[in-house]
């Protein structure tokens, strides 16, 4: 997210993150503070983190909302969920997530905090039945940095020792346009267009810190900002079945066609020393990336009192993009499974305002796109969160959510990491406040 956005403050302690690296490796510990999106080791490659995506409001239920239809939310996973705005009426959301990283391996700890906009829409419908929307969310986000020293006795009784830093930021954030349209009798059609853009940037040194000063060694510095922009499109589609007079059955699907993204790819490498520098290597090139194809499925049960929901999302990313020699490293299916749950106990009780709120929980597993030394990354968390109208009687609502999650492998000799997400959300629902006949002239 552009830093205009909103003001973020970040503490951090580094320290090396060994499993990443073979070889003979030791790890030392410094701190800083920095303004990362995210920080994992496992953002070094591609396009860093995929963003859970959805509303702030739906993510204390896991994530879910493919089949959620409601006419007060926002809906930017369906499209097709944007019929659902009544007429006469607008919508606004607007909504932050700060977020706490632990990652932990064999040699090493450390921990990270961030604060970022989660989500900003508005939508408005241009007739019965058909709504437009347009949102801001972010896709992906890099954040790592890592130090290593090397342990070889030749090297450190002959020269000294030498200092590999490694780190990285940026990320992906989506521009999107979103329509809905009922086509019949509880089926309903929608699309998106979608515009990415963002930069990644990677630097990579190397210091040696001679110990016999015998011999002036040079370092080197290399850095490489990849600049990513491209249109994509997202088709999707719901049908909603009623069971009984105020229950609902929905079905809903969603398709994202694969695209080839060109990437600006600036690289710069130089070797230095206290006298001199020297440029090693200078290019701009325009590679290809692959956005692959991504389809997501989903059902939900609704009730004036309950909903029920699970999320299937699929995206092969096998050959999207080259990983470096010599990494051990590969490419496969990304996949999730969500499941959620909210309960309002009376949304319309005049006396206990708590029985207006609602309350939320949700839980999501899944698979990331890496595999790294034969092992595949996971991911895996449990969410809580409530909502509570801003004055009695309105859809206009603020929203609480917190969140639970490790990532990574369980394997002994890689990171495995924790992070709890706090996401705080606001919905103006405009037929609480716009669109209101005045009594008197």
């Amino acid at each position: 997210m552009p830093d205009s956005i909103v003001r973020r403050v970040r503490y951090v302690t580094i320290v090396l993150l060994l499993s990443l690296f073979g070889g003979e490796m030791g790890s030392v510990a410094h701190a800083q503070t920095s303004s990362l999106n995210t920080f994992s080791p496992y953002t070094m490659y591609g396009i860093g983190d995929l963003a859970v995506g959805g509303s702030a409001f739906n993510r204390p239920m896991g994530g879910v909302g493919v089949a959620m239809r409601t006419s007060y939310r926002f809906n930017y996973l369906n499209p097709a969920g944007m019929s659902a705005i009544p007429r006469q009426s607008a919508l606004f959301n607007f909504a932050g997530e700060g977020k706490n990283f632990y990652a932990k391996s064999p040699t090493a700890s450390t921990s990270y905090n961030t604060f970022d906009i989660h989500d900003l829409g508005l939508a408005v419908p241009l007739g019965k039945g058909v709504g437009l929307g347009f949102s801001l969310t972010p896709v992906s986000s890099v954040g790592y940095t890592s130090r290593m020293v090397e342990h070889s006795a030749d090297i450190t009784q002959n020269i000294g020792s030498t200092v590999y830093n490694y780190a990285g930021d940026g990320g992906i954030t989506q521009v999107s346009m979103s329509l809905g349209v009922n086509v019949a009798k509880g089926f309903s059609l929608g699309a998106t267009m979608h515009y990415w853009f963002g930069d990644i940037e990677r630097q990579y040194n190397v210091v040696v810190n001679d110990y016999t000063s015998s011999t002036i060694y040079r370092n080197i510095v290399s850095t490489e900002n990849q600049n990513i922009s491209k249109l994509l499109f997202t088709l999707g589609a719901q049908y909603m079945c009623r069971v009984g007079k105020q229950n609902a059955l929905i079905f809903g699907v969603t398709y994202q066609p694969k695209v080839t993204a060109t990437v600006r790819d600036n690289r710069l490498t130089l070797s230095h020393n206290s006298v001199m520098v020297d440029t090693i290597y200078s290019a701009r090139n325009r590679t290809k990336m692959d956005i692959p194809a991504k389809w997501a499925a989903g059902v939900s049960y609704q009730t004036t009192k309950l909903t029920v929901a699970f999320d299937y999302n699929r995206q092969d990313w096998a050959g999207a993009f080259a990983i470096p020699e010599g990494q051990e490293i590969s490419l496969g299916v990304y996949q999730d499974f969500r499941l959620g749950f909210s309960y309002t106990p009376d949304q319309f009780d005049i006396r206990n305002a708590l029985k207006r709120w609602t309350y939320k929980a949700g839980v999501r597993y899944g698979d990331s796109y890496l595999t790294m030394r034969g092992h595949r990354l996971r991911d895996a968390a449990v969410s809580v969160g409530v909502d509570f109208a801003l004055k009695r009687g309105t859809f206009s609502k603020v929203g609480i959510g917190l969140e639970y999650g490790e990532r990574g492998s369980w394997a002994k000799d890689m990171v495995h990491e924790r992070y709890f997400n706090f996401t705080v959300a606001l919905s103006l629902f405009g037929n609480d406040y716009w669109f209101v006949r005045p009594k008197y002239n």
